[in-house]
């Protein structure tokens, strides 16, 4: 059983719980960040305009950043693979 994102539980440090198999990460603040737009149902591509502009990084740094966080938390299942 995979935890999807609105299932993982999150506190204001960057802790993240996943309640179906027990494990625990650390979320750096950007990752809590996209995490959470994530959750209220932003889309990528708004989430990478909300990475520009709050954390003052250039579009093409966001974009390969955010890509990449995408991946490692599809293959942890908390989402589903694009399309």
């Amino acid at each position: 059983m995979s935890t999807t994102l609105s299932d993982l539980l999150l506190n204001d440090r960057g802790f993240a719980f996943d309640p179906s198999n027990g494990e625990t990460f650390q979320l750096s603040t950007s990752g809590l960040r996209i995490v959470r737009l994530l959750q209220q149902g932003t889309p990528p591509d708004a989430v990478l305009g909300q990475l520009v502009e709050e954390f003052e990084v250039d579009q093409n740094t966001a974009s390969r950043d955010l890509a990449e966080f995408l991946r490692s938390i599809e293959q942890l299942g908390w989402i589903q693979p694009a399309a």
